[in-house]
């Protein structure tokens, strides 16, 4: 027979147990073809994010966590409408109407213009020190559904939304538009796998910087998590491991 102590701390203990099998892993929902940052391999996601998640979730919060890639419009529907936890994006307005962001950035990108080499335009979009400038030549624009960045910033330009991001650079590369405005990183990454000719160049002026943030859906169990991803971030950050994961993927900050 267990004495009231000892029931106390069994029940205690069975609780605790029933707790941690209650909580559900957490679903990451990245962009599926979205290198180096998250793309789909042999053994599923891979990318700087998901290895960043696994080190501060996974590895420091204790989290189990899910990893899955969606074309990029319905990632970001599967995270408003609850079916996946978080993604790791730009949080602009409409994106927080229906998720929570963390207030450390995970990383600040430069956003730049591409243009191709041989563009008759070349040497005033490389004058081009801002969006307003940009704006103000007008030129053609090429993006992709469901970047939110682009449909905030560039509204009311000649923009092309057609396709997927790979698919857009292969419109520059074809001269099927006049310029691409995005994330130094990606752009970079990817355009040694896809321009291996180097016909499309990156201009040297930072036209903002993009800060992509955890966001968690505001219908998930784990809203509770960013006051302490914040502070698990700020420390990784301090430390050279940051910089050493997107070294292996060819980037230096």
């Amino acid at each position: 027979m267990l004495n009231r102590r000892q029931f106390l701390q069994c029940s205690a203990a069975l609780s605790l147990s029933s707790l941690a099998w209650a909580v559900p892993p957490l679903r990451l929902a990245y962009f599926e073809t979205y290198s180096p940052l998250s793309f789909r391999g042999e053994a599923g996601m891979q990318g700087i994010l998901v290895e960043l998640f696994d080190e501060l979730l996974g590895k420091r919060l204790g989290q189990t966590l899910v990893h899955q890639g969606y074309p990029w419009v319905r990632a970001q529907s599967l995270v408003q409408h609850g079916e996946q936890d978080a993604m790791c994006t730009v949080a602009t307005p409409e994106r927080l109407s229906y998720a929570r962001a963390a207030q450390e950035s995970v990383l600040d990108m430069p956003i730049r213009v591409f243009v191709r080499a041989d563009s008759p335009r070349l040497a005033e979009l490389q004058a081009v020190q801002n969006l307003a400038q940009l704006r103000a030549l007008d030129p053609e624009v090429l993006s992709y559904v469901g970047n939110g960045w682009a449909k905030e910033k560039l509204a009311g330009m000649r923009v092309d939304w057609g396709g997927t991001f790979a698919d857009s650079l292969r419109k520059l590369k074809a001269g099927r538009g006049e310029v691409m405005v995005e994330n130094a990183l990606t752009m970079q990454y990817t355009l040694k796998q896809l321009d291996p000719e180097r016909r499309v160049l990156m201009l040297n002026n930072d036209l903002e910087r993009s800060r992509f943030q955890l966001l968690i859906s505001l219908r998930s169990p784990h809203l509770g998590l960013l006051p302490a991803f914040d502070e698990a971030l700020r420390r990784y950050k301090r430390e050279p491991g940051y910089a050493q994961l997107f070294e292996r993927y060819g980037i230096r900050l």
